[in-house]
């Protein structure tokens, strides 16, 4: 089970708080970090990492944005 790090930030990129979760797996991240966003009102977003590797940025007033790629069904 991986050891998740997650750092918040305020709006000017200051790291205000530093929380670490063992979770299943990455796709328990987002639901973590939305929670550590509820709980801490002057985070303005949240990094998520495993070591050294980059999983997730929640940002509390951005939309999420997703690559829309090219659908084999969709000419």
């Amino acid at each position: 089970m991986p050891m998740y790090t997650f750092l918040l930030f305020r709006r000017d990129d200051a790291a205000i708080s530093l929380d670490a979760d063992l979770l299943d797996h990455d796709g328990g991240t987002f639901t973590r970090a939305g929670k550590l966003l509820e709980d801490h009102r002057s985070c303005d977003y949240v990094e998520v990492w495993d070591g050294d590797r980059a999983v997730l940025a929640r940002h509390r007033e951005q939309p999420i944005k997703r690559e829309v790629r090219p659908s084999a069904h969709y000419g």
